[in-house]
Parts: C-alpha cells; structure tokens; sequence
C-alpha cells in the first residue's frame, strides 16, 4: 500500500511537472514569437516599416515651429568688428617651404559672406521595447544645416610681406632665411575672401502623442561644426557658465548627468537664465599642444552681436545676456592664429552651439 501510495505521487508530480513544463514552454514560445516581432533594441526589425506618411507629415509640421530655434545659421551670421593690430612673432621668422607670409597688420573686420544654404531632416522612427501595442513611438531627427563655399570677408588696410631665401648648410640641406619683412600699407580699408564648406548637426526627440497622432518636440541636443574637420580644428576641452549661485561646466560627448553639448535634455531643462541676466563664459581648449607655435582667438556670439573675448592661448573668458525670451542659442567660436591672421591660410575653426531658455 505504501509502495502504491508512494508511485501514485510520483505520477502525480511528474504530471504536475510535466503540466508546469508545458506552460514554461508556451510562455518561452510566446516570448520568442513576441521578440521576432517586437526586436531586442529600441526600433523594430529594419525590414517592419510601420510608420506611414501620416507620421512624416506630423513630424515635420511639428518641427516647422521649431527651425527659428533649431536652424544653424546664426552661428555664421553674425559680423566681427575687431580693430585688431597685429605685429610679427618669432613663429614667423620660419618657414619650410620659403614661400612668401602676408600676415595682417591691422585687421579691422570679419564679415560672413553669402553662401549656398542645404537644410536636411534625417528621420529615424523607433518604439520602446516594452510597448507591445506600439503606441509609445518617437521619431529622433537628425537635424542637419550646411553651407556650401561658405566665406568669411577679412577686411584689412595693412598686411605684413615676409620674404625668404635659402641658406644651404654643410650637410646640403635648405635652412629659409628671412630676406625683408616689411609693412605695406593702403590708403583704403582691403577686402580678401576665404571659402570653405560648412555643416553643423544636432538632434531632436519627438514622441508620438497617441491622442491626437501627432509628434512634439520634447528633448534636443546643441551642436558642433569644425572646419576642415574635426581633426584639423581646435579641439574646445569645456564650456564653463557661471551666474551667481550657479557653475555648469558644459563637455562634448552625451553625458548620463546631462553636461554634454551632444546630451538630449528635455527642452524643460536647458540651462536657464532670466531677460538681460548676465552669464560669465569661460572657455577651454586642449590644443594647440605648444603654445609658441600657434595660439587660439576666441569669439563668443549672443543676440546677434559676437565679440572677441580671447584671454590665453588656451582660453577665452567673457559674458553674455539675452533680452528676449523662449529658446536660442549661443555661440563660442574658436580660431588658430595661424588661420585667422595671415591672408592666405586655409580657413580652421570650431564652433558649439549652447542651447538656452530665456524665461
């Protein structure tokens, strides 16, 4: 009898175990089929395009009210007034080549020229993970504005002329002598152009208001343009904003805590300051790494008015408020003495793009 009893509960586990197995199974089974549809990542499978034009269409009436704040034009749009008299450095006493240096003596301003605009919204539509309905969906925007043959006009009345002659040396290598240095000088202002392509990116958040199927801008990122590219122009380390009671140091890259330009913050949380409050900038480079070659000029632009607020080699410190409210930006320009100053030089420079809310 016991014997008896004992295998009648052995069957009766093994058939509850076997009943337990069979719902684990379909459960696995469901949760796999629910992945083949839904994808492991945050979009659905390349191949599943389940937004429509509809969703396109809201998308970019949404952003329509938002390009005033969003487009990348006014951080090239904004003309320099310097004044700057220049004179020569030991750096341009040098040379390699033997070409002849024309290095501004008395640059009185850089204005932007016209160029040819391109406007392109880059739309990537995505859906959370755990929205098996799909109703939590976005689209992320990559917000692109570029200029083609963008220019800067350097307006000058006098220009430094450096010549040079070989010196062979014993080993019968070339060592450049300098031959004259002279300041030449005009009766009127000199205008000179220098062009250059130029793109700028930054990227936008838009959820999907499943009420009424329209999209709203909710998070954005500022951006960075670097002429040639990023490997040939200064290298910007930190942005340091400073009010009292308040220091923010801004970085490049995404950061979880929210300081980096390339951080999507909730348009409820940009930096924020009130009409005509002043805000002290601090800006700091990592190159050039050898300060008696080149150093760095630094321009901040707020409000339509960009003012040269170079402190260092390294570093430029000034300040900025804004009058109106909502959403804008400011700007921090970054260009090497060696591009700036001399007439011939390939164009270089970096520019950040900080968006702020004016309340």
């Amino acid at each position: 009898m016991r014997a008896s009893h004992r295998a009648g509960v052995r069957r009766q586990r093994t058939e509850s175990n076997m009943r337990q197995f069979g719902r684990v199974a379909s459960i696995g089974a469901a949760a796999l089929m629910l992945l083949s549809v839904v994808g492991c990542g945050t979009e659905p499978p390349p191949n599943w395009q389940w937004w429509r034009t509809a969703d396109t269409s809201a998308v970019r009436t949404e952003l329509a009210s938002w390009r005033g704040f969003l487009g990348a034009d006014k951080a090239l749009s904004n003309p320099l007034d310097l004044n700057l008299s220049v004179g020569l450095s030991a750096a341009d006493s040098a040379s390699t080549t033997g070409a002849t240096k024309y290095k501004f003596a008395h640059l009185i301003s850089v204005q932007p020229a016209r160029a040819e605009s391109i406007h392109a919204d880059e739309l990537h539509f995505g859906v959370a993970v755990d929205t098996i309905a799909m109703t939590d969906t976005f689209c992320q925007v990559d917000y692109w504005d570029s200029l083609k043959t963008a220019g800067c006009r350097f307006l000058y009345d006098s220009l430094w002329v450096v010549t040079f002659h070989p010196d062979t040396q014993p080993d019968s290598t070339i060592v450049w002598r300098v031959t004259s240095s002279v300041k030449v000088g005009d009766s009127v202002a000199v205008e000179t152009t220098r062009t250059f392509d130029w793109s700028a990116r930054r990227v936008v958040f838009m959820p999907k208001d499943s009420g009424t199927a329209g999209y709203h801008v909710r998070r954005v990122t500022g951006f960075a343009a670097f002429v040639p590219s990023s490997l040939d122009a200064p290298s910007i380390a930190n942005v340091v904003l400073s009010r009292p009671g308040h220091v923010d140091t801004l970085f490049y890259s995404p950061r979880l805590d929210g300081r980096g330009l390339y951080s999507l913050r909730s348009i409820d949380s940009l930096y924020e300051v009130q009409p005509g409050e002043l805000v002290d900038v601090t800006v700091n480079t990592s190159t050039p790494v050898d300060t008696s070659v080149d150093r760095n000029r630094f321009f901040l632009s707020a409000g339509g008015t960009k003012v040269d607020i170079t402190s260092g080699p390294k570093q430029g410190t000034g300040s900025f408020s804004l009058a109106d409210t909502g959403y804008q930006s400011f700007y921090i320009e970054v260009i090497p003495v060696s591009s700036l100053l001399y007439k011939d030089a390939t164009h270089m420079s970096t520019i950040w793009a900080i968006p702020v809310r004016v309340r």
